[in-house]
């Protein structure tokens, strides 16, 4: 994929138990600094201590962790006790960047939502039927794609060729690349992903910002509308009769 080139952090996380590499919060001693499953406490690099920033880190620090230095080189042995680092989670986040978006952004409030010309707060989307499948229409930074309403997906997924597009159009830069991962499907084959950041992602009149994606390798990998952007929605729910879907 000609998008890989121009990734700036090509970061391979690895989730599996047996990984040296990886390690476990076993403390959050406040709310940029942590304890690790070595007994090596880490700050995170260019993060606030700030008492939002707790509830934050005991969401986003479950399970194996990697750390990094300033030249996006993995840390694997240490010099000292304490330490500064940039860590991704065992989903492919870069947790300082969660922190730095999410405080700076809402804080206290929920994560930010434009909303288009109409008044209410809720809008409603024609669906498709396609396969046994709901298909609903969705404009990825201004690009109209069309994906399957899947409640099960953690993230939004597009192809390669989707994003391989988006590039080619400037909808994605550099700087929306975040880490690499892997993927398990319902069948339980693995599959990699690259994570990225979506500026916009609206759906009838409401746009989303700044919602995380999966490019999953395989040109004909499907597109999933998943909780990446469905669970900023308070409610969602299905007219079969109509065939709608009203997001509020």
């Amino acid at each position: 994929m000609r998008l890989i080139k121009y990734f700036i952090f090509l970061v391979i996380l690895f989730t599996s138990c047996g990984n040296d590499n990886s390690f476990s919060v076993t403390k959050i001693i406040n709310g940029n600094t942590i304890e690790i499953s070595n007994g090596i406490t880490v700050k995170l690099k260019d993060v606030q201590n700030t008492p939002e920033n707790i509830k934050i880190l005991e969401r986003y620090l479950k399970g194996s962790i990697l750390l990094y230095d300033d030249n996006n080189d993995e840390i694997t042995q240490f010099s000292s006790d304490q330490i500064s680092a940039v860590i991704y989670n065992s989903d492919g986040d870069c947790v300082n960047q969660l922190l730095a978006g999410i405080t700076q952004i809402t804080k206290d409030k929920e994560p930010e939502i434009q909303y288009g010309d109409s008044t209410t707060e809720k809008t409603t989307v024609k669906f498709e039927h396609d396969d046994g499948v709901l298909k609903i229409p969705v404009m990825i930074n201004g690009v109209e794609m069309y994906f399957i309403f899947d409640t099960g997906a953690s993230l939004i997924s597009i192809s390669n060729t989707e994003a391989d597009n988006l590039y080619k159009l400037g909808k994605l830069t550099d700087n929306d690349f975040i880490g690499k991962s892997q993927f398990s499907d319902a069948n339980g084959d693995i599959s990699e992903g690259t994570i990225i950041n979506l500026t916009s992602v609206k759906i009838g009149n409401r746009v989303l910002n700044d919602v995380q994606a999966c490019v999953i390798q395989g040109q004909n990998a499907p597109l999933l509308f998943g909780q990446s952007a469905l669970q900023k929605f308070g409610k969602v729910s299905i007219d079969y009769d109509r065939n709608e879907i009203t997001f509020e």
